[in-house]
Order: C-alpha cells, then structure tokens, then sequence
C-alpha cells in the first residue's frame, strides 16, 4: 500500500513579498533592523542621548562659548581687524544668564540705489526662471523661490511693514542661540531615529560626536560671515539669508552625516 506525502511548497505570499521584479530579493532595510533581543544593549544605547543633551548643556558656558568667542575673533581679524567681538547677555528663564560673543557691526536700511539694485536683480530672475525650458523646471522653480524670497524679505522695509525690528548684533544672537537649542536637541533626536538601529555603540558615539562637532564649528563661522555680509550688503539681506543660509543649511549639514552614518556597516552583517 503506498503512502503519499505531502509537501508544502514555499510560502508563495511571503515569497512575492520579499522578491523583486527580476525574481530578486529584497532584503529588509537597514532603517527597520532594531535590536528587540537585545534590550540590555539598546537600552544602554538609548541613555546615549540625555548623556550627550546633558554634557551639551554644561559645556554651553565653560567651552563651547568661548570657542565661538575664539572662532569669531579669529575671522574678524582677517576680515576686518578693526571689528571687535562682543559679548551680549541673554537671560535666561531661570534667572541667570548666557554672554553669547557677536561681532560688532552695524547696517542701514536700503538706500535709493539699493530699491533699484534690487528691482533690477529680481526683474532678472524672474525673467530667467521665465525663460527656461520645461526640462530645466527644478532650476526655474529655484530662481523663482530665490525672487519670492527676497520680495517677501524686502517688504519688512516698506511702509506697509516698516520699521524693520532687526539689527546685526541681536540677529547674530538669537542664532546662535537657536543653534545651541539645535545642539541640545540633536542627540536626542538621534535617540529616536538612529540609537534604535542595529549599529554598534561605537558608531553612535562617534556620529553623536561628529554632529556635534560640525555644529559647534559651523555655526559661529556661518553667521560670522552673515554679519559681515549683511554689514556690506545693508539690512536687506537678513530677511534672505536668515530664510535660505540660516539654521536650514546646519540642518542639512545634519541630515548628511545622518545619510551617512546609516551607510555604515551594521554590527550583523
């Protein structure tokens, strides 16, 4: 008497899921490879990020102040030695206070040459961004943000919206202090979007650090530098680079180390 034996075939659902349309197949991202066995470990990973907003938060005085004070000096002699840094308070919620270094420059509003200079510019860049063919599109849509930008900017000097509420020194202080929020903020936004990953402790430590890192340099250099362009410019150009070269390019600057340290190889493979 013969026996018959059934086999199950493969999983065909599960199969059409993971294969590809060449017949490959597609391995799960690295992006949702956590650590659920391991809770010993991510729990430890996890505690990366109020160690690091913590160690943020105490060098805020004794280091990364004085660091962007050095920085600003540094430029401003090879700029402008006349040009000194000083420090302006802020106070905080709590009672005491930050000496956030700024260089001391001033600026004016725009002149009668400046309205044309610039009515003429942007006459311009609408025109090209008109003029450009439909395969050039991302680049006219740019050209026509940059005009839209600055109109936007430039009506704070208008009647409709004047007088303008900014000057350089306090401009360069509320972003530096948006930027060292940034720094708090950063390790614990990496808590939530890379300490879960299947990554060693090491590399989160040293991505941590590497962000950290580029703020701490970048930011008193990029507004150094947006100071003294404003400076020469006139206050017409805060509006523009506080909305296009602000905190936005150090966000940026943090979303390719990000890219890049998810390129890294995981602790499994």
């Amino acid at each position: 008497m013969s026996s018959i034996i059934f086999d199950e075939g493969p999983n065909r659902r599960h199969d059409a899921r993971a294969a590809g349309w060449r017949g490959g197949v597609i391995l799960t991202h690295r992006g949702l490879r956590i650590m659920p066995h391991e809770r010993s470990r991510q729990a430890l990973s996890l505690l990366l990020g109020p160690i690091f907003a913590l160690a943020v938060a105490l060098a805020i005085r004794p280091i990364i102040l004085p660091l962007w004070a050095a920085i600003e000096r540094f430029w401003c002699a090879r700029m402008v030695p006349a040009v000194i840094v000083i420090r302006m308070p802020y106070t905080l919620p709590w009672g005491t206070s930050l000496a956030v270094p700024v260089p001391d420059l001033g600026a004016t509003g725009p002149s009668r040459a400046a309205w044309v200079t610039s009515a003429v510019l942007v006459g311009v860049t609408l025109f090209l961004a008109a003029l450009l063919r439909r395969r050039h599109l991302p680049l006219s849509l740019a050209l026509f943000t940059l005009a839209a930008v600055f109109v936007v900017g430039a009506a704070g000097f208008t009647p409709l919206l004047a007088p303008f509420p900014y000057v350089i020194p306090g401009y360069i202080q509320s972003m530096l202090l948006m930027g060292l929020a940034l720094m708090f903020m950063t390790p614990l936004m990496l808590t939530a979007i890379y300490y879960p990953l299947d990554f060693s402790l090491g590399k989160k430590v040293i991505l941590t650090l590497l962000a950290l890192t580029w703020l701490a340099i970048f930011l008193p250099c990029q507004f150094c530098l947006q100071a003294f362009v404003i400076s020469d410019l006139g206050l017409i150009a805060l509006p523009s680079l506080f909305l296009l070269a602000g905190l936005l390019v150090d966000v940026m600057g943090l979303v390719a180390l990000y890219a890049w340290g998810m390129s890294w190889r995981l602790r499994h493979e």
